[in-house]
Order: C-alpha cells, then sequence, then structure tokens
C-alpha cells in the first residue's frame, strides 16, 4: 500500500518522505554550505559558543582558506580548544562570551559542559535534558564582550558564516552584533535553537526566526534535529542566509 500511495504521488509531482528528518541529516546543511560558496568561498567564520573545538575544525575543514574566530567561555573547554586547534594557525580562540554588552557575566556550569549557559538552568530543563547532564556543578565570572565590539578591535568589516551556540543565550549575541547584523555584513548564519525550556529567559526560536527576518536574512532549513516521542522537537540547528 505505501508503495502505491507513493508511486500515485510521484505521478503527481510530489515525493514523500519521513517527518520531521533524521537527526543529524547532513543534505540540506550540504546545499546551505554550497548557497555560501556561491558568490565566495568564506573566509571569516564566527564559531560563538565554540566549546572543544568541533565545529571550527569542521568549518576549516570545508572551507580550507577560511580564518576561524572561535569564542568559548568555559575554562575546561577552552583549554581543551586551544589545545586541540594548536596545530592550526587559522583558528584562533578567544576565551571570552559574546553578548550584548563589554564586561562580564556569570557562567552557570553543569555536569555536561555543553549545557553550560550564561543564564540559569529552568525548572524544566530535567524534562527534556538525558538524566545527570545538566545538574548544576557551580558558576564562575566569564569576561563578556560584544560583537561589534570585537569586529572594530580586530578590523573585521565582513563575516562569511557566524555560528552561534549558545545555550539559550542566542538573543543577547545577535544584539551585540548591532549594525553588523545585516546580509551585506554577515552573510550566513547557523544557530541552535530551542523548542522547549532549557533555561531562564531563553531565546526561543520564534524570536530567532523573526529577527533574523527583520534584518534581511531568509530560513534556509533545519539540521540536527532532537526529538523524543513524549516531547516533539527540542531543539535544532537553524541555517539562515542573506536574503538577495
Amino acid at each position: 500500500m505505501k508503495a502505491l500511495i507513493k508511486k500515485a504521488a510521484r505521478s503527481l509531482g510530489l515525493q514523500i518522505s519521513r517527518y520531521p528528518p533524521p537527526p543529524g541529516s547532513t543534505d540540506l546543511y550540504g546545499n546551505w554550505l554550497d548557497q555560501l560558496r556561491h558568490d565566495a568561498s568564506p573566509s571569516v567564520i564566527f564559531d560563538v559558543g565554540a566549546n572543544r573545538g568541533s565545529a571550527a575544525l569542521r568549518f576549516r575543514s570545508e572551507f580550507p582558506n577560511s580564518t576561524v574566530f572561535a569564542f568559548e567561555p568555559g575554562h575546561t573547554a577552552f583549554d581543551e580548544l586551544k589545545h586541540k586547534v594548536a596545530a592550526d594557525q587559522s583558528i584562533k580562540p578567544f576565551q571570552v562570551a559574546l553578548g550584548e554588552h563589554d564586561g562580564s557575566a556569570t557562567l552557570h556550569q553543569n555536569v555536561f559542559d555543553l549545557t553550560n549557559s550564561l543564564l540559569p538552568n529552568s525548572g524544566r530543563i530535567n524534562q527534556y535534558s538525558p538524566s545527570g547532564t545538566c545538574t548544576p556543578v557551580g558558576t564562575c565570572q566569564t569576561p563578556v564582550m560584544r560583537l561589534d565590539t570585537f569586529c572594530s578591535r580586530e578590523a573585521i568589516r565582513r563575516i562569511d558564516l557566524l555560528k552561534i551556540d549558545t545555550q539559550g543565550y542566542e538573543r543577547q549575541v545577535l544584539a551585540g552584533a548591532g549594525d553588523l547584523l545585516q546580509p551585506e555584513t554577515v552573510r550566513g548564519l547557523f544557530l541552535e535553537v530551542l523548542f522547549v525550556d532549557l533555561y531562564e529567559g531563553q531565546t526561543w526560536c520564534g524570536e530567532v526566526m523573526e529577527l533574523l527576518r527583520s534584518r534581511g536574512y531568509r530560513f534556509f532549513g533545519f539540521t540536527g534535529v532532537a526529538f523524543d516521542q513524549t516531547n516533539g522537537w527540542k531543539w535544532a540547528d537553524a541555517m539562515f542566509i542573506g536574503d538577495k
């Protein structure tokens, strides 16, 4: 029966496939990368919330002529990031968080440091995350810098790819970009977006969608979708590109 339905759909020019796509599907991600390469291969990449550097290294592999600026405030993760990228002079690590102001902030640390955030955990975070991974283990102070302040200091006039994975702090990072957040200056964005309540005062997916639409960006699609049968979609990576 399924085969007959799919055959009938194809005769009408339609394709039936599983939805949502399997988490980690890379087909759409590859198409998005091709869009970024269309005019010129990305040469300046920002990895905000770099953790131990897996994304920074992946971007360097995908764009061999790029320079990656990797930002990670957590002490342990930053030490490992710095060690991991030491052999590649085109990855520049900075132990600082990006946000909406220049100064300092409290980093809330959990057992699993990929869930660390400048926002406190929501009371419901354990409902959506693997057991024990989000147990708080302490706080520390971290320097914070606006993205536009950093670009001014480093004389950076254009960002080809801006990746943000800051556990609900995306609104503040984007606010810190100021007038740089426009397609002429930031070509493409790759952000983790949240659909469930993980952090107090977190940025929700819909906020990111509307903000970037208003700045001239087109939503390209999701990849890396985390979902379960009880809660549905929980978080994903969203890809955007400057609308021309």
